[in-house]
C-alpha cells in the first residue's frame, strides 16, 4: 500500500460498554500497521464511566457516551446514530458492546457492522450469551476447544456472516476467567483488527461488502411444481447420485409432505426454501438421523447455478444450523446427506465446520433407503 493509499482510510466508530480491551487491541493495531485501511474516529459507550472511554481519550480519539439505562430503546439508538453521523463513520465495530441492536439499526448499516464473539459460532451464541456466561457454558459442556468469531451483524443475534474464526485450547483446570483471558489474548485481540482491516480494504477498493438478502422459508405443498423445476436446473454433479433423475413434481410432493412437513411436526428436522432477493434459489435442511451420536444431525442443500459463488450457501448453512440447534436440541452437525465432494466440504468448512471422518447413512425415495457415505463433521 502506497503513502497515498495510507491517507485514504475508512472512518470507524467503535461501540463499547466496559473496559475496552478489544478497543485497545484496535488502537494498538493502528499503531503497529495491522489496521491501515481504517481509522477509529470515535468511541461510543453505552455506559458512563466505562474505562474504554479513558482508553479512547489517551489515544486522542473522540469519546461519546450514550447512556442506555437513561434512555428508551429508540432514543438510545438515535443517540448512537447521531454520533456515528457526526463523525462520518462508515464502519461500526462492536467491541464489548452489551446491547442488542434493532433490526432497523442493522439494516441501516447492513454489512458495515462487525462484532467479536468469544466462542466458535454456532456454539454458545445468541441472546444471553455474553461475557463470562459464554465460557461457563463451554466448560459445562466439556468442549476441548473454544475460541472467538468475528462476524457481520444483522437482525439475528450472533447470526450474521462469519468473517473469521480462531480455535483456542480448553485446558484441564480452566475456570471461566482463565479461559476468557486465553481466548482474548490468542484469538479476539488478533482476529478483530485483522477482520476490520479486510472489511475496510474492500471498501477502499470499491468492492461492495453487501451480500444479497437471504431468507429461509418453510416449504408448502403448493411449492411442489416450483421445487421440481428448481431441482431440474441443478448440475447433477452437485447432487447425490441417489437423487431421483428426472426429479418430478411427484418427487417434490413427497419431499414436502413426508420430509419437510412431517419432520417439522415431529421435531426431527427443519426444511427450508432458500430465497435470495425475493427469488427461489435452492433448498436446505437439517435432520436427526438414526445411527448418529446424541445431539447430532445431518445437513442437505443445493442451489441453482445462477447463485453460485456469492457466499449464499455458506450463509444459509449458518442460519439453518443456528435454528436447528435451537429447535431440535442439536449440538453438532455430523454429516451431509449428499455424497462427499469438494464443494460440500468447502461450504461446510466456510460455515464453521471441519472434516472429522467418513460415516455411512442413507438417501431415500418413497420410503426406500439407499446406502451412501457422508462426511462426519464437528464444530471448529
Amino acid at each position: 500500500m502506497s503513502l497515498n493509499d495510507l491517507k485514504k482510510r475508512v472512518p470507524i466508530a467503535v461501540l463499547v460498554s466496559g473496559g475496552g480491551t478489544n478497543l485497545q487491541a484496535l488502537i494498538d493495531a493502528q499503531g503497529s500497521g495491522v489496521l491501515v485501511s481504517g481509522e477509529i474516529v470515535c468511541v461510543i459507550s453505552s455506559k458512563a464511566g466505562a474505562y474504554a472511554l479513558e482508553r479512547a481519550k489517551n489515544a486522542g480519539i473522540d469519546a461519546v457516551t450514550v447512556p442506555r439505562k437513561e434512555l428508551g430503546p429508540e432514543e438510545f439508538e438515535a443517540g448512537i446514530i447521531s454520533a456515528i453521523e457526526a463523525h462520518g463513520a462508515e464502519v461500526i465495530i462492536l467491541a464489548g458492546f452489551m446491547s442488542i441492536l434493532s433490526e432497523e439499526f442493522t439494516k441501516k448499516y447492513a454489512n458495515r457492522i462487525i462484532n467479536v464473539h468469544p466462542a466458535l459460532i454456532p456454539s454458545f451464541c445468541g441472546k444471553g450469551y455474553y461475557g463470562l456466561r459464554v465460557h461457563e457454558e463451554a466448560l459445562k459442556k466439556g468442549v476441548k476447544v473454544s475460541g472467538a468469531t468475528v462476524h457481520l451483524v444483522n437482525e439475528v443475534c450472533d447470526g450474521g456472516e462469519i468473517l473469521a474464526q480462531k480455535a483456542v485450547e480448553v485446558k484441564d483446570g480452566d475456570t471461566p476467567e482463565t479461559l476468557q483471558r486465553r481466548i482474548m489474548e490468542q484469538a479476539e485481540w488478533k482476529l478483530l483488527p485483522e477482520a476490520a482491516e479486510k472489511l475496510c480494504r474492500r471498501i477502499l477498493n470499491g468492492k461492495k461488502p453487501e451480500t444479497p438478502e437471504i431468507t429461509l422459508r418453510k416449504w408448502e405443498i403448493s411449492d411442489a411444481k416450483a421445487l421440481a423445476e428448481m431441482v431440474g436446473k441443478i448440475d447433477r454433479k452437485y447432487l447425490s447420485d441417489r437423487m431421483p433423475n428426472p426429479y418430478t413434481e411427484k418427487d417434490a410432493e413427497w419431499f414436502i409432505t413426508e420430509m419437510a412437513q412431517k419432520s417439522e411436526a415431529e421435531k426431527t428436522g427443519v426444511f427450508y426454501e432458500i430465497v435470495v432477493d425475493g427469488k427461489a434459489a435452492g433448498s436446505i435442511s437439517v435432520e436427526k438421523r438414526s445411527g448418529l451420536r446424541s445431539g447430532a444431525g445431518v445437513i442437505g442443500y443445493y442451489l441453482i447455478p445462477e447463485y453460485y459463488g456469492r457466499g449464499i450457501m455458506t450463509e444459509a448453512v449458518k442460519r439453518i444450523c443456528a435454528e436447528a440447534f435451537r429447535k431440535l436440541g442439536l449440538v453438532r452437525i455430523e454429516g451431509t446427506v449428499f455424497e462427499p465432494n469438494i464443494g460440500s466440504r468447502r461450504v461446510l468448512e466456510k460455515a464453521g465446520f471441519e472434516l472429522e471422518g467418513i460415516l455411512k447413512d442413507a438417501f431415500f425415495k418413497y420410503g426406500k433407503y439407499f446406502n451412501e457415505y457422508i462426511y462426519g463433521l464437528t464444530e471448529k
